[in-house]
């Protein structure tokens, strides 16, 4: 009897005790190389979109914009050149004082002298764009990690060698995981309550909104190694993404803030609150301190 009580249980409400806030992190890669003359940030420091980061040197890049419009002033000056030269030989053609080779000759470069121009406009917006980009921003509501930069500090646009990690704090998602026998009841939508040890005494509810049916035990990659098969039992677990109803909480909760949390399926109603339970007193036992 009770091992059939315990079985429904864990088949009807399951708990996870590996639950964590989960947050997108990307390495900051400047999109242009350079000397850092300022870090705008400190560890963890809250920032805005769009807030600056750091400050490349930007001296050597308006330099170049420099360069790139006067040899448009340039190239203006001859393509104005070209198109009178090209009018007159159609004068001249007109008057049979020229041939149409000469006109020729004035078309062809009044259209090299054109397409010049428009190449080297291209090549100054990418200049007033490398400019702009000197100065790094926030590219999300959140905060940066390991801020180990300082000014002196020399950047790359390599993604291998990302100097800062930016943590986004605009959607906080729970992750959690569970044996693939105990996740076969579970689906999108069922009901979840979770309790943090950072948060004792109170349990949050909230949804699951996706269920990883994928593990990196069995990926495949083009490889010239064969694969190894030890005969070991696979016991991996499946991930499983919760969303709290308190959103404004899970905004507040540190990454990887830790607890359990419980699923509850469509069938089995009587053995949910067994798990209900389980949680209330974990939530409790949260206030005593572990070492």
């Amino acid at each position: 009897m009770i091992a059939s009580i315990v079985f429904a249980w864990y088949t009807f409400a399951p708990i996870s005790s590996d639950a964590r806030v989960s947050r997108y992190i990307i390495p900051i890669v400047p999109n242009v190389k350079g000397r850092l003359v300022d870090v705008s940030v400190t560890h963890l420091q809250r920032v805005n979109k769009g807030d600056t980061l750091y400050q490349i040197d930007p001296v050597p890049y308006p330099h170049k914009v420099d360069e790139l419009m006067a040899k448009i002033e340039q190239q203006s000056a001859e393509h104005e050149l070209n198109r009178v030269n090209l009018e007159r030989a159609r004068e001249l053609v007109a008057k049979k004082a020229a041939s149409q080779y000469e006109q020729d000759i004035w078309e062809a470069k009044y259209a090299a002298s054109t397409a010049a121009i428009a190449a080297t406009e291209a090549t100054l917006e990418n200049a007033l764009w490398q400019l702009n980009e000197t100065t790094v921003r926030a590219p999300a509501n959140g905060f940066p990690a390991n801020v180990w930069l300082r000014p002196g500090s020399y950047v790359t646009t390599m993604p291998v060698a990302s100097a800062l990690a930016f943590v986004f704090t605009d959607s906080s998602d729970i992750l959690t995981s569970f044996s693939q026998s105990a996740i076969r009841r579970i689906k999108p939508g069922d009901a979840v309550e979770v309790v943090f040890t950072k948060v004792p005494g109170r349990v949050f509810s909230g949804k699951v909104v996706h269920i990883g049916e994928a593990t990196a035990e069995s990926q495949l990659q083009a490889s010239a190694t064969l694969n190894p098969i030890s005969g070991t039992p696979l016991r991996a677990h499946w991930p499983v993404m919760v969303k709290l109803d308190d959103e404004a909480l899970a905004a507040e909760l540190p990454q990887g803030a830790g607890g359990r949390l419980a699923v509850y399926t469509d069938a089995g109603a009587p053995f949910h609150i067994i798990s209900k339970v389980v949680l209330r007193m974990s939530a409790w036992t949260g206030y005593l301190t572990a070492p």
